[in-house]
């Protein structure tokens, strides 16, 4: 009776348990061109404000700090330089996002080839400065062939809205960054 007891309490000092979040499939969507943002560092505190550009097919444009970036989806940084198409080629598999998808690929930038797997962890709410979002969380792992250089980057995709609401990435190499949306207008 005494470890029914104790039993009983260990129960009850455990957190509870968030229920599994369940998105039905999410087509592509993007913020509409001239969509004013604002990120904020969580390591530095800084923050940048930028605008989105044109989207062509998967491929999205926005300029931070004065530099114009493109990426596909917004999920994969530098997979437009290393000559993505607007289609995405096998990157657009992943579309309609949904929980357990993954591709894996392998890419061409700056001189170097990289070894890619973007998959579809889950869904999240989370709540960062410009809101409280309902996301799909999708984990990138690249690799430079015949190095021993490896990354994982995480983004947080609210279908909703078009766009990445929060962002990590690190790299055995010891940098990394962490980024959260404060604010779209």
């Amino acid at each position: 009776m005494l470890a029914l007891a104790v039993f009983a309490l260990l129960l009850a000092a455990l957190p509870a348990r968030a229920e599994p979040l369940t998105l039905p499939p999410a087509p592509f969507k993007a913020l509409p061109e001239g969509t004013f943002m604002v990120w904020e560092n969580l390591d530095s505190g800084k923050r940048v404000e930028g605008v989105v550009g044109r989207t062509n097919g998967l491929i999205v444009s926005w300029i931070w700090e004065g530099r114009s970036f493109s990426s596909f989806a917004h999920i994969c940084m530098d997979c437009v330089a290393a000559g993505v198409s607007p289609d995405g080629g096998v990157l657009g598999q992943l579309f309609p996002l949904e929980v357990g998808k993954a591709v894996g690929f392998t890419r061409r930038w700056a001189g170097q080839a990289w070894r890619d797997r973007i998959e579809v962890l889950g869904a999240q709410r989370v709540t960062v400065p410009a809101g409280t979002f309902d996301t799909y969380v999708l984990l990138r792992r690249s690799e430079q062939v015949g190095s021993d250089w490896r990354a994982e980057q995480r983004v947080w995709y609210a279908p909703e809205l078009g766009w990445v609401v929060k962002f990590e990435g690190y790299n055995n190499q010891g940098a990394g960054e962490r980024w959260q949306a404060v604010r779209f207008d």
